[in-house]
């Protein structure tokens, strides 16, 4: 696995405007139903509007345990993790959307009306004939200084690489131009760069070559996922 999966994983997910959303029910069996996400934007989180009566609702304040999936063609996202209910009025307001009104006739401000939090702890992919599963624990563990995934490299083991944290800067291929600048400025990676994405990082990530991201941008998101959670 590299950090080309995990960036299709988000586009895919910014297209989705359906998904199944799996709870507890009361006879502690999984079930599922179709939900309409809210704005999706990655693998990290998801959002939906239900209503305070609804089954889901009050199955997820007994057990909050969920699981969400996004299918685009042959391509399937699957997250396991926990929701929560949210009623406060800033995050209604936020998600609001005008077609909601025909659930929710008083508005963002309905009492009937509420938040579903979902928040993701593992993954399982399947993208473009490739499979992964992971935690999120794991992705959010800095591996590299230019967000390549370098735990999963398949590079690591047949060239005893340590990557260019562990090498300070010198993984297997020689020396990395990317990690020395982020090292020379006393950074753990690159997203904790005011530069960032810098002509160079954005050189190795975009430029289509070989063994830069497909597609384009992959570890640049990243560090920025990196920046922003971990």
């Amino acid at each position: 696995m590299d950090a080309n999966i995990f960036a299709k994983a988000n586009q895919i997910i910014k297209t989705c405007d359906a998904a199944y959303f799996g709870v507890i029910d009361e006879s502690s069996s999984p079930h599922v139903s179709t939900v309409s996400p809210i704005k999706p934007e990655n693998i990290f989180e998801a959002y939906f509007s239900t209503g305070m009566s609804a089954n889901k609702t009050n199955r997820l304040l007994k057990d909050k345990r969920a699981s969400v999936c996004y299918r685009a063609g042959n391509d399937n996202i699957t997250l396991v993790g926990e929701a929560e209910i949210l009623t406060d009025q800033a995050t209604k307001s936020r998600f609001w959307l005008g077609w909601f009104k025909d659930h929710y006739p008083l508005g963002e401000t309905d009492p009937t009306y509420c938040i579903i939090k979902f928040t993701t702890k593992r993954v399982s992919l399947w993208i473009d004939n490739e499979g992964a599963e992971f935690a999120i624990d794991e992705l959010l563990t800095v591996q590299s200084r230019c967000g390549l995934l370098c735990n999963f490299c398949d590079f690591k083991e047949p060239c005893n690489c340590g990557g260019c944290i562990e090498t300070n800067g010198h993984p297997f291929h020689g020396e990395c131009p990317v990690a020395m600048c982020c090292q020379d400025k006393g950074h753990t990676h690159c997203g904790q760069c005011d530069e960032m994405p810098c002509a160079q990082l954005n050189a190795y990530s975009c430029s289509g070559e070989e063994h830069s991201d497909n597609p384009p941008g992959a570890r640049i998101a990243m560090c920025r996922a990196w920046a922003e959670r971990s």
